[in-house]
């Protein structure tokens, strides 16, 4: 089983390398890093370095980032479906949910892409600019740049966690629908339903959407002189992401073992 899922998800890979649409969400996310100077300017010193990194990356990965990744994931299968590509995976040694978690690997790997393409950039543009010397106040260093760097790849670590549950959704939704641009439209148009009716309904803290923008958080006090705290809030979004992804894969597969693959 694990074979086959690595020979699908390298298939996925080499596809993905020869789309030229794959390329854009990295390009753009870059192009907002950089952009993000012209309202957020880094001076010769730490404190406007590390707070335009925090800023920079959860603008860019909360935002951009989160529309992308729902997007081109929702995409993974509804356009195999539509063209009816689809189909060969009948003639192919593999079983329909391995098929569908190398497709979530795909849109796993895609994630893990943006955030080391806005995280590598927003600290290139922080590095030029010289002011990445550690947190210090009155001439004390609170933090050092080595701590905060590692403070950020935590971050890294937990924020994917959200994001891959959103992959998880987008696919699902994809093993649902018959057009990508039906897919894109549910997965997005769905997304932004329940973000706007999780508080008036009271089910915010149940949902991995609700935690996107925590795990930067840490990066961002610190960058203030403050204490990092990641937990208890970190809990709910580690246990909401991990069980939404759970049960969207689920689905997932369920819907593709028994969808007619011959319409």
């Amino acid at each position: 089983m694990i074979r086959r899922i690595w020979v699908a998800y390298r298939l996925e890979l080499s596809k993905a390398l020869r789309m030229k649409l794959a390329y854009a969400g990295p390009i753009l996310a870059l192009l907002i890093v950089v952009s993000m100077t012209q309202v957020h300017p880094v001076f010769q010193d730490s404190r406007t370095g590390y707070s335009f990194i925090a800023d920079a990356t959860a603008v860019t990965l909360n935002l951009f980032g989160l529309l992308v990744v729902l997007m081109y994931s929702a995409m993974l299968l509804a356009s195999e479906f539509n063209s009816g590509v689809i189909r060969t995976i009948a003639v192919r040694p593999i079983l329909r949910r391995e098929y569908v978690i190398a497709k979530m690997l795909h849109g796993m790997t895609y994630a893990v892409l943006l955030t080391a393409v806005v995280g590598g950039g927003s600290w290139g543009v922080a590095l030029a600019s010289g002011s990445l010397t550690g947190v210090t106040f009155g001439g004390e260093l609170i933090y050092a740049n080595s701590e905060m760097a590692y403070t950020y790849l935590l971050g890294a670590a937990m924020g994917l966690l959200p994001q891959f549950a959103a992959v998880a959704y987008a696919v699902m939704i994809s093993t649902l629908s018959r057009s990508p641009g039906s897919a894109i439209g549910v997965t997005v148009a769905l997304w932004f339903v329940v973000d706007l009716v999780k508080y008036p309904l009271r089910i915010a803290p149940f949902l991995f959407s609700t935690y996107i923008e925590y795990p930067w958080q840490p990066f961002l006090d610190r960058a203030d002189g403050l204490e990092a705290r990641w937990f208890p809030q970190g809990y709910y979004c580690i246990g909401t992401s991990v069980a939404a992804f759970i049960l969207f894969t689920a689905v997932a597969v369920i819907v593709m073992n028994r969808r007619n693959l011959q319409r």
